[in-house]
C-alpha cells in the first residue's frame, strides 16, 4: 500500500556528517601512508572516488536553481558526484536500478533469490581478478539452471529457459571484504508456445533441503576445480598474483590489512579439500548440513535459497532488489568517539562469543576499510543472464511487467485522443495487445524528484509555502555567479578545508593502533544475507525485505 508523500523538503547537506568529517580530517594521511616507505600507494580511482565524494552537494561547487511557479521561492540543490564511495549516490543508484528492474524488465512471475558465498581464504584473490569472478558467476548459475530444466522436464516441459539477474557485493556486515552474489531466479520455466509471440511461464515447487544441499555440493566442485586449474596455469607459467597486473590491488589490499592467501593452500587432494580460515574440512561423502531452513554449507562454500516473493508481490520485488543492490555502510550506524574515534554499529552482535555490537576504527582505518569495498572502474557489479540477458533471442519475447503494459497503454490512448480518433478507425484499436514491446537495453536516469517519490514518499518539487509546483531553472558551474549568488544568499563560498596529511614521525601520539581489531573476521563463512551490511542513506526507514 502506497504511503502519502510528505509535505517537505530539504537539501541534504553532506559536509555535516561523520563520514564526510573523516574524509577531509584523514585522507591526505591515508593517502601518504600508503606512499611512504616505497609503497605502491593508492590507485588513482580510489583517490578520485574519495576527491569527488568531499565535492558532492557542496553548493560552492555548483548547483541547480529549483523555483516555485507560483510564489517564486526557491531553493539549491548541489550536484552528485555518482562515486562509488557515496552513500547518497550508491542510494540513487540502487533505486534507479530496483525500478528499471520492477518497471521494465522482470515479469510478474515467483522470484527465488540465492545467495552464495566463498571460503574466506578465497575472497581476496575473488576481489581483484575479474575472469576469476566470472568463471565463479558461471560455476554457480549453471548448475542451477540445469536443475530447473530437470524438473521441468520431469514434469513434461521440454523446452524451458530460465535466466538472472545477478547483485555482486563486495563487502560483509562488519565493513570487511566479503565478495559474494545475490541472483535472482525464477521459481520456474519461460516455455516457448507455438503461434504465439510471448513466452508463457510455468511455475516450478520450491527447492528442498536435499536439493539445496546437492547443489551447493555441484557448485563447490565446480569452482574447487576452476581454482585448481588458474593454479596449474600461474605454475606452468611461473607467475605469481603479485607479479600480474594484479599486483598493484593486491598490494593495496595487503596494506590494508587484507590477507591475500596463496591459493595452493585453499583446496587439498580430495574433492573438495580444505575448507575455510577454522581448518574445517569436508569431504565428498559429508556434503554438509542439511537444513531445513534452505542453507547448505560444503567446504566454506556456502548457498541460500531461503528467500522467496511471490508473483502478486512487486512491492516485496523491488525491495529485495534494493537489498541486493544497497550500499556496503549505512550512515546512521557512524558516530564519533570522546576520543575522535570513528564508531561503527554492526547490524546485530556479532555471532561469536565475545558478542561484538560495535567497531572502534582509527579514521584511517575507516578509508582503508571503505577503499577495499570499492569495486574496481569498468566492472559491473548487476550481471544479467539467460533470458534475461540483452543478447538472449528470449528476451524480447517476455511478458512484459504491469507497470509497463499500463504504460505504454495509457500513452497510446493519450495518442489517439490527441488525433482525435475519427480517421483512423476505432480508438480501441490502436491500443497496444498484451505482447508489449521489448524492455530497452540502454536505458535513461530517473528524474532525482520521482526516485524520492518512489523511496522516500517525498514530493521534492511541492512548495512548502503555497503548495505550487517547483521547476527547474536553471544548471550554474560558473565559479563566479556560484559565488555571487551564494554571497547573496549568505552562504558559504569555499568548500571546508581538507586536512593535510599527519605522520607517525611528526606526532606519534596519533598513530597508538590496537593490535588484533582487524584479525577477525567472519568465523562461520556463512555469509547469508541476515549478516550483511544495512541501506543506504535515505532507505533506511524500509528496512531489508
Amino acid at each position: 500500500m502506497c504511503r502519502p508523500l510528505s509535505l517537505s523538503y530539504r537539501p541534504r547537506r553532506a559536509e555535516s556528517t561523520v563520514l564526510h568529517g573523516v574524509v577531509r580530517d584523514h585522507l591526505e594521511t591515508f593517502l601518504a601512508e600508503r606512499r611512504a616507505d616505497g609503497g605502491a600507494g593508492c590507485p588513482r580511482f580510489l583517490e578520485e572516488s574519495f576527491r569527488r565524494y568531499l565535492r558532492c552537494g557542496v553548493l560552492c561547487h555548483g548547483f541547480a536553481r529549483v523555483r516555485c511557479a507560483s510564489c517564486g521561492d526557491e531553493t539549491l540543490v548541489g550536484f552528485s558526484c555518482k562515486s562509488r564511495v557515496c552513500p547518497s549516490c550508491l542510494a540513487r543508484r540502487m533505486s534507479e536500478t530496483a525500478a528499471y528492474l520492477h518497471d521494465e524488465l522482470l515479469p510478474e512471475v515467483p522470484y527465488r533469490q540465492w545467495v552464495l558465498t566463498v571460503p574466506w581464504a578465497l575472497r581476496a584473490r575473488l576481489s581483484v581478478d575479474r575472469r576469476l569472478l566470472s568463471d565463479v558467476l558461471a560455476s554457480f548459475l549453471r548448475p542451477i539452471f540445469a536443475w530447473q530444466r530437470r524438473r521441468g522436464r520431469s514434469l513434461g516441459i521440454r523446452e524451458g529457459e530460465s535466466g538472472a539477474v545477478t547483485f555482486l557485493q563486495r563487502f560483509g556486515g562488519a565493513l570487511n571484504l566479503h565478495p559474494h552474489a545475490h541472483s535472482l531466479i525464477p521459481d520456474g520455466l519461460f516455455v516457448p508456445i507455438p503461434g504465439r509471440e510471448e513466452l508463457e511461464f510455468i511455475p516450478l515447487p520450491p527447492p528442498s533441503a536435499e536439493e539445496v544441499a546437492d547443489l551447493t555440493e555441484k557448485i563447490a566442485r565446480r569452482i574447487t576445480k576452476r581454482v585448481r586449474k588458474l593454479v596449474e596455469e600461474e605454475e606452468s607459467f611461473g607467475t605469481r598474483l603479485e607479479e600480474t597486473a594484479l599486483g598493484m590491488e593486491s598490494s593495496l589490499l595487503a596494506a590494508m590489512r587484507v590477507p591475500v592467501p596463496d591459493t595452493r593452500l585453499l583446496f587439498g587432494s580430495g574433492d573438495h579439500g580444505s575448507g575455510d580460515h577454522e581448518g574445517e574440512s569436508t569431504g565428498a561423502e559429508s556434503p554438509g548440513a542439511r537444513s531445513p531452513r534452505l542453507c547448505t554449507k560444503v567446504a566454506g562454500f556456502s548457498l541460500h535459497a531461503g528467500r522467496s516473493v511471490e508473483a502478486g508481490d512487486r512491492e516485496g520485488l523491488e525491495r529485495l532488489c534494493r537489498y541486493g543492490l544497497r550500499a556496503p555502510f549505512s550512515q546512521e550506524r557512524l558516530s564519533l568517539a570522546e576520543d575522535g574515534r570513528v564508531v561503527y554499529r554492526l547490524p546485530r552482535p556479532w555471532p561469536n562469543s565475545a558478542g561484538v555490537t560495535h567497531l572502534v576504527l582509527e579514521g584511517t582505518e575507516l578509508l582503508a576499510r571503505l577503499a577495499a569495498l570499492i569495486p574496481a572502474p569498468y566492472l559491473n557489479m548487476t550481471r544479467y543472464h539467460g533470458v534475461f540477458s540483452s543478447r538472449s533471442k528470449w528476451r524480447s519475447r517476455l511478458p512484459a511487467p504491469r507497470e509497463r503494459r499500463e504504460r505504454e497503454t495509457a500513452a497510446a490512448v493519450s495518442e489517439v485522443g490527441s488525433t482525435g480518433g475519427t480517421d483512423t478507425g476505432p480508438a480501441p484499436s490502436r491500443v497496444p495487445s498484451s505482447t508489449a514491446s521489448p524492455p530497452p537495453c540502454r536505458r535513461q536516469w530517473m528524474p532525482w524528484s520521482v526516485l524520492l517519490a518512489r523511496v522516500l514518499y517525498l514530493d521534492a518539487l511541492l512548495c512548502t509555502k503555497c503548495g505550487g509546483r517547483r521547476k527547474v531553472l536553471a544548471f550554474l558551474t560558473d565559479p563566479s555567479v556560484v559565488r555571487k549568488i551564494l554571497d547573496h544568499l549568505g552562504l558559504e563560498t569555499r568548500p571546508l578545508p581538507v586536512v593535510p596529511a599527519r605522520m607517525a614521525e611528526r606526532d606519534p601520539g596519533l598513530w597508538e593502533w590496537e593490535e588484533g581489531r582487524d584479525e577477525w573476521d567472519e568465523s562461520d563463512g556463512s555469509g547469508s544475507v541476515e549478516w550483511d551490511a544495512g541501506w543506504g542513506e535515505g532507505d533506511s526507514e524500509r528496512g531489508p525485505p
